[in-house]
């Protein structure tokens, strides 16, 4: 492989954020060797990872210590030896040490009609004290191959204008920070092949969070996204999260024990009775959990989704339901025994909760909300959004069913058992970008979470936003607990919030 450091230059040349491309750092050779006729044969469809909102490309994940290596060495020349973070979050937080290239890699092809959305590359994270920080996007063709298929900057999530754009050219690297909103342009005709992996760093300084009796409650969180949260019956809380990792809380916010197995992010948490819950995960497995003898133990697991399982819902007795990446809501006893598929959305189902003794409810990607008669399989009603529905609550005491699409927008409709109906109440906007979370409480009450990064109280009798609470990233789960609301986020943090008064 060759390299030059002629030509390197910043496509953001007025902003602190790395974003440098070096042009023709490997040769059409290079690229070639990389990309094989056997890795051409391997691509599957971004969608079982991936919801189409976001991205609808093809991908292959290969992990190479040697490649990892080698390509290292030909970029290092260009890397910041090391990075200052100035940051609350105690897992961000310090300098940090220029390290190696991350092993795993992602080969990724965009043909006509596919795109990859305006986002945040994720960190990933080997421990609290090794990270990724900056991107390697390496482009294995050029324009001439395609049409289409800028990699488009942006100055945040919400701006419309574009801030940079970068017209690929075979073997062109670009290097550039994590925090930089951007996005894979669509493709009107040809294919595009990239080659994606990160820069890792690894914390030199001490932690600045280290005092004892400055400790915050669930100051720890985890490693990476918080997906979901789960107040068990007795008053601990369990969390979820994209470091593979199950943690169980006490009271007080200290973290009491670890349950590791799961090989993917935990992306959804229900209890099942009063000593039992269960964990869904993008490795498509649901495990349960029992409490024995003081501490939650391992028992079982089920493999019913060909995707990430995304929610898990109660019904009754021992019958459970489980929502995924495959489109389907599997219904399934405690002991394992699968007793129906409903079938009907046609992308992912983010969310189903239970509404009465045979009915639940499922928001999906579709852009749909659907109403089931889960006994018999049969789906009584179909809500369209317009956009895809990510999260649901309901309240039997007043028959409301409150839905959050990927617009902002949060929908109220009132269940009429007369005439087995459905009455849309009123509809507003509140928050800008997808809602995620939703949780009714005392009655007249919402509190939602969003891709804005904000938690809201709301006063559903008059449509007033009475609180905002802020995190650093998408908020993505809520719970009450006495007087107090938690919410879990993007940024790894579990924080509690004082409810306005009169709530």
């Amino acid at each position: 492989m060759t390299h030059s450091t002629e030509n390197s230059h910043y496509l953001l040349a007025e902003s602190n954020h790395v974003c440098q491309v070096i042009p023709g750092l490997f040769s059409r050779s290079d690229c070639e060797q990389l990309l094989t006729e056997t890795v051409k044969s391997s691509f599957r469809q971004a969608r079982d990872h991936y919801p189409t909102s976001y991205r609808n490309n093809d991908r292959l994940v290969q992990d190479s210590d040697t490649l990892a290596q080698k390509l290292f060495e030909l970029v290092r020349p260009f890397l910041p030896e090391s990075i200052a973070i100035e940051s609350e979050n105690r897992v961000e937080a310090g300098t940090w040490q220029l390290l190696e290239l991350n092993s795993r890699f992602r080969f990724c092809r965009y043909s006509a009609g596919q795109y990859f959305h305006r986002h945040l590359d994720g960190v990933h994270y080997r421990s609290d004290r090794v990270q990724s920080k900056l991107t390697f996007m390496l482009y294995l063709n050029g324009a001439e191959a395609f049409e289409g298929g800028r990699t488009l900057f942006y100055r945040s999530k919400d701006a419309e204008e574009v801030w940079a754009a970068y017209l690929p050219r075979q073997g062109d690297l670009i290097i550039f920070d994590h925090n930089l909103w951007h996005e894979g342009e669509e493709l009107r005709s040809g294919e595009k092949y990239v080659l994606r992996s990160d820069i890792l760093y690894e914390r030199k300084e001490p932690e600045s969070v280290s005092v004892t009796e400055n400790r915050k409650p669930y100051q720890e969180g985890h490693l990476g996204y918080i997906w979901k949260l789960l107040l068990f019956n007795d008053g601990r809380l369990i969390s979820g999260g994209r470091d593979k990792l199950i943690k169980v809380w006490d009271r007080e916010g200290d973290c009491v024990q670890l349950l590791p197995g799961h090989q993917h992010s935990i992306l959804c948490l229900a209890q099942a009775n009063e000593s039992t819950f269960l964990s869904g995960s993008r490795d498509q497995l649901i495990k349960v959990w029992q409490w024995e003898e003081g501490r939650f133990r391992f028992q079982k697991e089920f493999h019913f989704h060909q995707a990430a399982v995304l929610t898990l819902c109660q019904l009754y007795d021992n019958w459970l339901a489980s929502g995924g990446g495959d489109n389907r809501i599997h219904l399934f006893t405690l002991s394992g025994e699968e007793v129906r598929t409903l079938c009907g959305h046609q992308d992912w189902v983010w969310s189903v909760i239970k509404l009465s003794e045979n009915r639940l409810a499922s928001a999906s990607e579709d852009g749909t909300v659907r109403v089931w008669d889960y006994r018999t399989g049969r789906c009584l009603a179909t809500f369209a959004e317009g956009s895809p529905v990510h999260c649901l609550a309901f309240d039997p005491a007043t028959r409301r069913l409150i839905s959050g699409n990927g617009n902002g927008e949060v929908t109220v409709r009132r269940w009429q058992p007369s005439g087995d109906n459905w009455v849309v109440e009123q509809t507003f906007a509140a928050h800008r970008g997808i809602v995620r979370t939703l949780l009714l409480f005392n009655g007249h009450y919402l509190a939602s979470g969003g891709e804005d990064n904000q938690v809201r109280i709301w006063d559903l009798r008059t449509d007033v936003c009475l609180k905002t609470y802020p995190h650093a990233n998408f908020v993505q789960s809520l719970v009450l607990h006495q007087s107090s609301l938690i919410s879990a986020s993007y940024d790894g943090q579990i924080r509690t919030w004082e409810l306005p008064a009169g709530c």
